[in-house]
């Protein structure tokens, strides 16, 4: 009887990693907030959470232009209206913009993030990624939603150690 109980803990046990989601994204993620710093002029500040190696892209509406950063200069890329970060164990990236429309109030900036560990990625400032910055195969979203087999397996077990020591 020991033996059962021994057996069916190590099932557990060993089954146990499966049962995690490993695309639990809930904690992770990129935030952006915007402040004026003068007339037209305003400070972006992207912060981190639980990201150790990123990549991010900011896409400015056609009327703002990128002034300068405190990242490190070769870890951006400015390409037309969009700015690439590389990010690697940092929580915070400040950029400055400019306006040339007077008075126009806070602007609609748009990004994505791309975590390289873990492989997961998202909109800045969370939400859902607009079709237009992230187009997922139908390949993809199957993968994306297809549940862990990890609870699965665990019943299964737990099936296999009752028949064994109903014997």
């Amino acid at each position: 009887m020991k033996l059962y109980v021994a057996v069916l803990l190590a099932m557990i046990v060993l089954s146990a990693p499966g049962l995690c989601d490993p695309n639990n994204t809930d904690n992770t993620g990129v935030d952006r907030a915007i402040s004026e710093i003068a007339p037209n002029e305003f400070d972006v500040t992207l912060t981190l959470d639980n990201i150790t190696i990123c990549g991010i892209t900011e896409t400015l509406p056609c009327d703002l232009t990128f002034v300068s950063t405190t990242h490190p200069e070769e870890k951006v890329k400015v390409s037309g209206q969009n700015i690439s970060f590389a990010v690697i164990n940092e929580t915070q990236v400040t950029y400055r913009v400019r306006s040339s429309t007077p008075g126009s109030g806070v602007p609609e900036i748009t990004g994505i993030w791309i975590d390289l560990l873990s492989d997961s990625e998202g909109a800045v400032g969370g939400g859902v990624m607009s079709h237009s910055e992230h187009q997922t195969t139908d390949t993809e979203a199957e993968q994306q939603n297809t549940p862990g087999f990890g609870t699965w397996v665990l019943v299964a077990m737990m099936f296999v150690a009752y028949l064994c020591v109903r014997r």
